[in-house]
């Protein structure tokens, strides 16, 4: 049997829309014919092959958008708005930040990526060497031991390095049987490892940038690594309704079904 598809995983976002629309070509891939036994492990062979053409596809739509689904582009991705509280014993801020621009998403690394025919399961390991994020303006209200006021206007510039997420995505079929959708996640984590801040223009008791800088990474550093666990089982339990919605428009099924065991 010849491969029909190179659509296989990258049918979970490839597939064409189910009402029929749009079925101009979004993303070119070469294939060449592969000969494939009746063995799940050789299914899972080719599809894990494939898998890298599906992270090239969603490399491509971060970069470029998908017009067709109204979606932009994500790299660089433009915030209008982003409000972030940092409420700690020591430093209490209250930060609105303006114009947001965001880079690095499109600029990630797989490091692991593995689909279970089987289970219908998806392992994915996957970092984002440097996020950058840059704000036009922020507003900055808080306080220092409660005693010192801060406030301030400028501009704010955040680094996050060598940011990695794992987790283990289980399939299922939809209810009309032509989508592949999230059934659950299972076993998701992230490292956090470093965050650099550089806000400018805070005042209160004298220039103290620095000091405001210094705290601000070193309180969300500690809150996000304290509370990871309970950071990741709600980016699991989130990521279904925020996906599915999407994958349900798409007729993805049938590719991943002609490869599936059969007892």
């Amino acid at each position: 049997m010849k491969l029909l598809v190179l659509l296989t995983l990258a049918a979970l976002a490839m597939g064409a829309p189910k009402d029929g629309v749009g079925k101009q070509q979004v993303f070119e891939m070469e294939y060449s014919d592969v000969s494939i036994d009746a063995t799940s492990d050789n299914r899972n062979l080719l599809v894990n092959a494939l898998i890298r053409q599906f992270f090239a596809f969603i490399r491509n739509i971060i970069n470029n958008g998908w017009p067709l689904f109204g979606i932009p582009v994500l790299d660089p991705l433009n915030l209008k708005e982003f409000h972030l509280q940092v409420p700690a014993e020591l430093l209490n801020l209250d930060l609105d930040l303006k114009n947001v621009l965001v880079k690095g998403l499109g600029q990630f690394i797989v490091h692991r990526s593995n689909l279970n025919l089987r289970q219908l399961s998806f392992d994915i390991d996957i970092s984002f060497p440097v996020i950058h994020a840059e704000a036009e303006q922020y507003d900055l209200v808080g306080d220092m031991f409660t005693a010192i006021p801060l406030y301030g206007k400028g501009g704010a510039v955040f680094n996050a390095d060598g940011f990695r997420f794992h987790a283990k995505l289980f399939l299922k079929q939809s209810e009309d049987g032509q989508s592949v959708l999230i059934d659950r996640v299972e076993n998701a984590g992230f490292l956090f490892p470093q965050l650099k801040s550089d806000i400018s223009g805070a005042i209160g008791g004298g220039d103290i940038d620095y000091i405001v800088n210094a705290m601000i990474e070193e309180v969300i550093f500690d809150y996000v690594n304290r509370f990871r666990g309970a950071i990741s089982n709600t980016v699991a339990s989130a990521i279904p309704p925020l996906l599915n919605p999407f994958l349900n428009q798409l007729d993805t099924w049938r590719f991943i079904a002609v490869l599936l065991p059969r007892n």
